[in-house]
């Protein structure tokens, strides 16, 4: 008898069956199930035995045709175990039966079956009343007949629920399911999802996978509600257009916006992959009639040309700034102020490494627009050229087309060129870099907006001179109890850069940096290239580390300041585009002091946090503070306050909590609240109970938050705040769509801030 007539084919028909329909439950949902009862010899199986075996207490050959059976009969073939009271083998017929409680056993699965027949010949088996549960994975079921042969595996009266014994909590029943192994699916007929044995939902047909083939056809739809939308439905319908490339168009119903149609194109060959996705709607509700249809377009692309070339594409675009905030979409997060548009083709040489791009950023919101390049080149040296044994040649450059079309035709041509000469040196206990560089740029500027002088060509060229510094030191210590190393690691940094006057050049992509304790290190204090900030300064700091025996960090401290030999004469950036435009906020000419800190003082607790100090000013520039606890993914609090003096011409000052803990058996609770310390208010507030069995799961979540309107400016008194409230309830049955029930962290992760690790609050 073949395998597949024992083995695979109760797979195909049962696991076959489960898969596009369940998604089996893992480890968590397992621990509901009591372990089963097995018979020893199972472990002695080898898959690769060939060989029929039956074994029994009685066994009796009538006229050398026709074998009997009896008294515990037990069949073995590779890895799958048969047994019952009593067998039949005819040889005229090639026939097989038993009777009277068969039970079959495999590394996946046991069934309990009242009667067993095999015709050989035609390769068909047949079990009737067959109660099967798997072994490996979550759940069991029914059917009233099995069979199966070469070409089919059909099932009759069949269930299936992923609910322990005596839970009833939910299950999935089919009048006929049938299979064909050679394509890959099979189709059902009169199926009925039931809940506690009412029935809920009702698929007179559908089709489904039974492996990794795909086919055309109607997806599960997507059903919720929300205060914005109504009620909101989508029903994806699947393309299966060739081997390597699909589509899936999405109908999706808003009450109190209309009907939006989603689609996708997706396509993958040997070195290209990427998809083509559009939502359009032709006209909102909820907006004016001659408001035009709503739309969001996105194209993502990825080339290996070979191991040097490689290419990229990356662009989104919306009909309007508040598209997003309003509407939503699985492309980009409600909250995004920005849509970044890049195209890019790079070659990694062993001496050149070479970017080519096109990149730009649609700024949501009351903002002027941002320069876009047109293209940027950047190309620089692979590696070092050693020029002596101690001496090394490194070269960057760059050329860069910038155009911005907002109210006034505005664009530059901007070349730089920058060759270093490096001497490092280094040790275990000591590393020392000095560098000598040459900055030269060169601007083709033109604009034609009235009033705004700029020369239309200017050349700046810069020397820069840098010596860094840094040793290291460790020592045995103890820590809580436990022995640990510590490191001490003194830095110091001197930075020679000559002044010019850059005023003559606009910025084209050019912001101020924040100065955490890693930025006083830099050697521009700018992004970009239009402005290079003139320096004669010292950089001092420190850091100091705890390893425990396992060399996981315990606690972190750095600080450092910049130290200014000579008053930087570089003036703030006032650009009205850019978003840091206050020159107290962000003039290169502070004395930053900084310092972060991490302790992880036990295995559970953790504190980070951050300081930015004007010491020139003796004024606060940003902070951050975080207290987290993690035990599990069931156990989750934090805290946390972060200040900073210039958000977009506002002061921020917000204290958060959020936490998550079970409450009873199967309950937990989630909440989050956020404030906003200068204006008193709440920014979003959080509360949700779920209750989790072990085969369905429950959750309610009431929501209130600031409502985003990118198209309003922001703390203008002609705009106040508008909060908007919701109340979402989500229900799932374990292995019917959602693995594993409900992620507690993931409710944490929505909002407008959610759950970050400490060392993430910087961001």
């Amino acid at each position: 008898m073949k395998r597949t007539l024992l083995n695979q084919w109760i797979l195909l028909a049962i696991g076959g069956a489960a898969a596009p329909w369940f998604s089996y439950a893992t480890t968590p949902v397992l621990q509901c199930y009591p372990k089963p009862d097995l018979p020893p010899i199972l472990a002695s199986l080898n898959k690769n035995d060939n060989q029929l075996r039956i074994d029994s207490g009685r066994a009796e050959l009538i006229g050398n045709q026709v074998a009997e059976f009896s008294d515990t009969v037990q069949l073995t073939y590779r890895d799958t175990l048969l047994t019952a009271p009593s067998a039949r083998f005819s040889k005229p017929e090639q026939s097989m039966s038993a009777d009277g409680g068969i039970s079959y056993y495999s590394s996946m699965l046991k069934v309990s079956s009242s009667s067993f027949s095999a015709l050989l010949a035609e390769n068909k088996v047949t079990l009737q009343d067959a109660e099967y549960r798997f072994l490996g994975q979550a759940g069991r079921g029914y059917a009233a007949q099995m069979s199966a042969s070469d070409q089919s595996v059909e099932l009759n009266q069949a269930s299936f629920t992923t609910c322990p014994d005596g839970d009833n909590g939910w299950a999935l029943e089919a009048e006929k399911i049938q299979i064909n192994a050679d394509d890959g699916w099979g189709e059902a007929w009169n199926s009925f999802v039931k809940i506690k044995g009412v029935p809920v939902l009702y698929l007179p047909y559908m089709t489904y996978p039974v492996s990794n083939k795909r086919k055309t056809g109607v997806l599960f739809p997507n059903i919720g509600s929300s205060q914005k939308l109504g009620l909101d439905v989508a029903l994806p319908y699947y393309l299966n257009l060739a081997d390597n490339y699909d589509a899936t168009l999405t109908p999706r119903y808003m009450s109190q916006r209309g009907t939006q149609l989603n689609s996708e194109f997706r396509y993958l060959t040997e070195a290209h992959r990427g998809s083509l996705y559009l939502e359009y709607l032709d006209k909102d509700q909820e907006k004016a009639a001659d408001f035009g249809a709503r739309y969001l377009s996105h194209v993502s692309h990825l080339a290996d040309f070979s191991d040097r070339w490689r290419a990229s594409v990356d662009f989104t675009d919306v009909s309007d700034d508040a598209y997003l905030t309003e509407l939503g979409s699985a492309i980009n997060n409600q909250s995004d102020t920005q849509l970044y548009r890049q195209a890019n083709l790079s070659y990694y040489g062993d001496y050149v490494h070479s970017d080519i791009q096109l990149q730009g950023f649609e700024i949501l919101g009351n903002y002027n627009k941002a320069f876009s390049a047109l293209p940027q080149w950047d190309f620089s040296s692979a590696k070092p050229l050693q020029l002596t044994e101690n001496v090394q040649l490194l070269w960057a450059g760059q050329y860069a087309h910038f155009e911005n079309d907002d109210l006034y035709k505005r664009s530059a041509d901007r070349v730089h060129l920058e060759p270093t000469v490096r001497l490092p040196y280094s040790t275990p206990a000591l590393e020392l870099t000095l560098e000598g560089s040459l900055l030269h740029t060169y601007y083709q500027q033109k604009t034609t907006e009235p009033g705004v002088v700029l020369d239309e060509s200017v050349a700046r060229s810069l020397p820069k001179l840098s010596l860094n510094g840094k040793l290291n030191f460790e020592r045995d210590t103890n820590w809580f109890g436990q022995d640990s190393v510590q490191t001490l690691e003194p830095q110091l940094q001197y930075l020679y850069i000559p002044f010019r006057d850059q005023q003559n050049i606009e910025l084209y992509d050019t912001a101020r940096l924040q100065d955490d304790y890693s930025g006083l290190f830099r050697q521009n204090r700018y992004s970009g290239l239009d402005r290079i900030n003139d320096a004669n300064q010292l950089t001092l700091g420190w850091t100091t580390r705890v390893y425990d025996a396992n060399e996981t960090e315990r606690f972190r401290f750095s600080m450092g300041q910049i130290l200014f030999l000579a008053d930087p004469k570089t003036p703030a950036l006032l650009d009205p585009t850019d978003s840091n435009t206050d020159p107290q906020a962000i003039a290169a000419t502070e004395s930053i002091f900084a310092a972060e800190t991490l302790v992880h003082w036990q295995q559970n607790w953790f504190l980070n946090g951050g300081v930015q100090y004007d010491a020139e000013n003796k004024r606060m520039v940003k902070s951050n503070v975080t207290l987290d606890y993690r035990s599990d993914d069931k156990k989750l609090f934090q805290l946390n306050h972060r200040y900073s003096r210039y958000v977009s011409n506002t002061e921020i000052a917000q204290l958060g909590a959020l936490g998550t803990m079970p409450i009873a058996e199967q309950w937990q609770a989630v909440a989050s609240y956020y404030r906003d310390i200068n204006n008193d208010r709440m920014i979003e507030a959080n509360i949700g109970l779920q209750y989790e069995s072990c085969c369905w799961a429950i959750r309610l979540v009431a929501r209130r938050q600031i409502e985003t309107n990118l198209e309003l400016l922001v703390n203008n008194p002609n705009n106040p705040v508008k909060l908007d409230s919701g109340i979402a309830l989500r229900f799932v049955l374990k292995g019917f769509g959602d693995s594993a029930g409900f992620d507690v962290s993931d409710m944490l992760s929505s909002g407008i801030f959610g759950y970050r690790r400490p060392y993430l609050l910087n961001n």
